[in-house]
């Protein structure tokens, strides 16, 4: 039986040297269903998919040249243009079915906005991608975010139209968290499939193979983009309190970021004087990144907003236990293994990683062979094809 198309519009995807959850999805799902469907991946940013991809030669790059800087508002105009031209130059020369699917990885608009308009002219199925609801500017105030103001006005703006455009014409819609469904009418209900991430099990086993000596390098570990949505800032004020009670503890950090956040993040960490118990790792990913996670005795997730935070399963995994907020988002989805915290409360966030270092022996999740089951990756992606092949027979 011939192989379903299946498209992707990865025009403002993560590049190479870092990897936004919303990329990493796109990638397991391109590497696990390659067998499957015929991939044909429309990008800016064609190293990510050649760096990460196992399976590169079953799939097809279309390498999309950009003179333009993302994110610039005056500019986004043109660049949706721009792809919308692109796409319908394509398939003038190309064919895309009903049974054929397109996704866009991401809620900006060039990822949206031309396979909005293609729509009026083929008929396929478009799976939108909607992993992260912006919070609305009083949440942001009440909730202390300190995301800046005017900024995120726009930006939550913005996704509203977007999404209005999603509704109208996305025939599903990939979100994160089930968490989100209420943001969503009844009838479009059953066109959502919450993903929630996954964790690449064989990486966390070859990773074991390579640590033989049980001594930790790190008291605890960090990964995650270095953003304001993910608490470093508020994080280096835990450690410094840490490091108060216990002089020597090492934060691994794994992640990067804006430079100007980055070169933000290091300066609080002299001013504070625990420059030299921090570890700034960059972007690591793979077998190395589960090697430093095993080489650590804590992870700290101190994300203040988000509704998932897969780095927070990987650890689980791999036999850490997690100290985070207590954040609803987060609260059905992970249980075992973690440490809540009240959110904002920074002190209480400190002394539970105190008390977890004092400890004779750090005890990780209880049942992590469930948690296995549970995140992993093989497991997921079986599932988000098992539900696109019950709505391909509606």
């Amino acid at each position: 039986m011939k192989k379903s198309k299946f498209f992707i519009s990865a025009i403002y995807t993560s590049p190479p040297t870092t990897m936004g959850g919303n990329t990493k999805i796109m990638l397991e799902m391109i590497d696990r269903l390659s067998d499957e469907y015929e991939f044909y991946i429309f990008t800016t940013e064609p190293k990510t998919f050649r760096k990460n991809l196992k399976n590169i030669k079953r799939v097809k790059i279309i390498e999309v040249a950009y003179s333009f800087k993302k994110f610039d508002y005056l500019s986004h105009y043109k660049e949706v243009k721009y792809i919308e031209n692109l796409y319908f130059k394509y398939f003038k020369h190309n064919t895309i079915s009903e049974n054929d699917y397109f996704y866009s990885c991401i809620d900006f608009a060039p990822d949206v906005l031309p396979i909005y308009k293609l729509k009026e002219k083929y008929k396929f199925k478009w799976i939108a991608s909607l992993y992260l609801f912006i919070p609305n500017p009083l949440e942001n105030l009440l909730n202390n975010y300190k995301f800046p103001f005017l900024k995120y006005i726009i930006y939550f703006l913005y996704q509203k139209y977007v999404f209005r455009l999603i509704l109208k014409r996305a025939n599903l819609v990939a979100i994160t968290n089930d968490y989100d469904r209420n943001r969503f009418p009844k009838n479009f209900q059953n066109k959502l499939f919450a993903f929630y991430g996954g964790v690449d099990i064989d990486e966390i086993r070859k990773a074991s193979n390579k640590i033989k000596i049980n001594n930790k390098i790190y008291d605890a570990v960090f990964c995650g983009r270095l953003h304001p949505q993910k608490g470093v800032s508020q994080l280096l004020e835990i450690w410094f309190t840490v490091v108060k009670q216990i002089p020597k503890a090492k934060l691994a950090v794994i992640g990067n970021g804006e430079k100007k956040y980055e070169n933000f993040l290091k300066q609080k960490a002299k001013k504070l004087n625990i420059d030299k118990n921090i570890y700034w790792l960059g972007y690591v990913n793979g077998v190395n990144k589960y090697s430093i996670y095993l080489n650590s005795e804590i992870f700290v997730h101190p994300t203040i907003y988000d509704n998932n935070g897969m780095v927070a399963a990987e650890a689980l995994c791999t036999g850490l236990p997690v100290i985070m907020y207590n954040l609803p988002q987060l609260r059905d989805i992970y249980k075992d293994g973690c440490i809540k915290i009240k959110f904002g409360n920074k002190g209480e966030y400190a002394q539970a990683i105190i008390s977890e270092l004092e400890k004779h022996e750090i005890v990780g999740p209880k049942d992590r062979d469930n948690l296995i089951r549970y995140w992993s990756w093989r497991n997921r992606i079986m599932n988000f094809n098992a539900f696109l092949k019950q709505h391909g027979e509606n």
